[in-house]
């Protein structure tokens, strides 16, 4: 599992965009520009939007997850639907600076989404 979790972050470091940049409800936007991402941290949630070529994107039928990485260990926050607008998982504490958070799942048509998050 350890081997897997190194690998996906692996992949985000290299395909991810270095600069991250706020998205429509202030937070920050990760992703392809045509199938983007914005996170928005609380300290007990953490929400996903889906913009798809500028515009919100329901989020019906989209399955994703996040991997937070804080202090040296990992943990998987199952993200659930909220009114088909937005993704929510629940955080047992706060996110300190420096948080690697990593999206991935699928799309309502079975395109995979990733994205690379540091928390600021």
């Amino acid at each position: 599992m350890r081997m897997i979790l190194t690998l996906l972050f692996a992949v985000m470091l290299s395909s991810a965009a270095l600069a991250q940049r706020t998205g429509p409800n202030g937070g920050l936007l990760a992703g392809k520009a045509d199938h983007e991402m914005e996170l928005v941290v609380t300290a007990t949630e953490l929400t996903i939007y889906i913009i798809e070529s500028g515009k919100a994107h329901t989020t019906k039928g989209v399955g994703l997850r996040a991997i937070v990485q804080q202090g040296g260990k990992s943990t998987t926050v199952p993200l659930v639907d909220v009114e088909n607008k937005k993704l929510v998982g629940k955080l047992d504490a706060p996110l300190a600076s420096g948080t690697i958070v990593v999206i991935t799942g699928k799309d309502d048509h079975g395109g995979v989404l990733t994205a690379r998050y540091t928390i600021k």
